[in-house]
C-alpha cells in the first residue's frame, strides 16, 4: 500500500492548505472566514484562481447529489491498489488505509493533518470517476440536524433517493450485553441509539466489505455497513454549543484534545454509528460514505478556528503516540516532525496541497 516518509516541511503547507467555511450559514459564535478579506486578515496571500468548492450537502442541486453518488459507486466499481486480499476496488483503498494507520493518525497530534490530506486525496479519485472539477468534496453540516430528534432522520443527508440512506433496522442489547454477535464500537453505552442493524435503503443499501469490524485486514467474510442513529448524541457533541466553544479554543493543543475527545469529530461518528454502527468503529468508520461528508465538515471547522488568530495557521502540537497527551512516549509533534502515511496508488506525485473552498467560493489560497 504505497507507504511513504512525508516531511512536516509539507505538514506546514498542509495546516494552510485552505478550505472556507460556508458563510451562509455559520453555527459558531463569529462568523467563520469566507473570502480573501479574511486570509489577508491571517497574513495568506491568496493566488489559487481556480478553487474547486466544498458545498453543504442540502446546498448541491439534486443532480449534483446524484452525481456525486455515481463518482462514489464509480470507485466501488474500480480495482484497488493496496497490497491486500480483503481490498476488492479503490473505494476500499481509502477504507484500507485508514485501518492500517487509525492508531497513528487518532489521539494524536496529526489527526487534522492526516485527515485534511486524506480528504485531498479522496477528491482527487472522486474527479476521476466523474465528479465536477470545480466541486470538491461535500461536507455535512451537523449543526442543521440536530434542533430536534426527528431532524438527524429527515435530513436530506441521509435522504433514501438523493442522500445516503437512512438508519439500520433495530437491534437490542447494549454496551455492557450487547447482542448476540455484535460488536460494540464506542467505549461506552450510547443510550439514544435507535437501530444497530445493516443499511437497508438508499443508493448503498446493503453495502458490504471484507475489511474490518475495527482492524480486520483478512479476507475472513463480508461484513454490512451498519447504522445506529443517536441524535442526542449528535445534538450533544457536534451541536452549535460545542462548534461555539471549540472556536475558543486557545491553541492547536487543545482544539485537537477537545474536539477529537467528547465533541465535534465523535459527535459525528456517534451520530450515525451508535452502539453498533460501522460510523463508530475506529478504525473501519470509512466503510460508510458518509465518514467523507462528516470529516469534510470537521475539516472546515478547523480551517474556521485556523483563521480566527494567525497564530493559528502554523500551529501545531500534539502527541506522537496514541493517546500519549502527556508526551512520556514520544514527545511532541513539531513541524520538523516526520509522519508516515500511505494513501494507496500515489501515482500522481501530488502532496494534497490543493486549494478549497467552502461554499463561498470566494477565496482561493495557497502558501509558498
Amino acid at each position: 500500500m504505497g507507504f511513504f516518509n512525508s516531511s512536516f516541511g509539507v505538514l506546514a503547507l498542509l495546516l494552510a492548505t485552505v478550505v472556507l467555511p460556508n458563510a451562509s450559514r455559520a453555527a459558531v459564535a463569529t462568523p467563520p472566514p469566507s473570502g480573501d478579506a479574511d486570509a489577508a486578515a491571517v497574513g495568506i496571500d491568496s493566488t489559487c484562481t481556480k478553487p474547486h468548492v466544498r458545498k453543504e450537502w442540502r446546498r448541491l442541486t439534486i443532480d449534483e447529489r446524484k452525481s456525486y453518488i455515481g463518482a462514489v459507486k464509480c470507485m466501488m466499481g474500480k480495482p484497488g491498489v493496496a497490497p491486500l486480499d480483503a481490498v476488492t476496488n479503490r473505494f476500499e483503498d481509502f477504507l484500507a488505509t485508514h485501518i492500517v494507520q487509525a492508531l497513528d493518525s487518532h489521539f494524536v497530534g496529526v489527526f487534522y493533518p492526516y485527515h485534511r490530506f486524506l480528504l485531498s486525496r479522496y477528491e482527487q479519485e472522486l474527479w476521476e470517476c466523474g465528479w465536477d472539477r470545480g466541486l470538491g468534496q461535500p461536507f455535512w453540516d451537523w449543526t442543521l440536524d440536530v434542533e430536534r430528534d426527528e431532524d438527524l432522520f429527515k435530513s436530506p443527508v441521509f435522504d433514501t433517493d438523493t442522500g445516503f440512506g437512512g438508519n439500520g433496522g433495530w437491534i437490542g442489547g447494549n454496551f455492557t450485553h450487547p447482542a448476540p454477535g455484535m460488536i460494540v464500537q464506542p467505549p461506552q453505552d450510547v443510550p439514544d441509539r435507535t437501530g444497530g442493524g445493516c443499511l437497508q435503503t438508499g443508493p448503498f443499501a446493503d453495502l458490504t466489505t471484507f475489511l474490518g469490524p475495527q482492524n480486520n485486514t483478512d479476507k475472513k467474510g463480508r461484513n454490512c455497513v451498519r447504522r445506529d442513529m443517536a441524535p442526542a448524541s449528535l445534538r450533544n457533541m457536534s451541536g452549535p454549543a460545542r462548534v461555539a466553544e471549540a472556536m475558543q479554543l486557545p491553541n492547536y493543543g487543545s482544539w485537537e484534545r477537545t474536539t477529537d475527545g467528547v465533541s465535534l469529530h465523535p459527535g459525528g461518528h456517534w451520530g450515525v454509528g451508535g452502539l453498533y454502527g460501522s460510523m463508530t468503529d475506529l478504525w473501519a468508520s470509512p466503510a460508510d460514505p458518509v465518514f467523507w461528508l462528516h470529516h469534510s465538515n470537521l475539516d472546515r471547522a478547523w480551517w474556521s478556528w485556523q483563521t480566527r488568530d494567525p497564530a493559528h495557521i502554523y500551529d501545531i502540537s500534539g502527541p506522537l503516540v496514541f493517546f500519549d497527551y502527556s508526551n512520556k512516549m514520544a514527545g511532541n509533534l513539531t513541524l520538523d516532525s516526520t509522519v508516515w502515511n500511505g494513501l494507496g496508488d500515489y501515482r500522481k506525485g501530488d502532496d494534497g496541497r490543493k486549494a478549497h473552498a467552502h461554499s463561498a467560493g470566494r477565496a482561493v489560497l495557497r502558501l509558498r
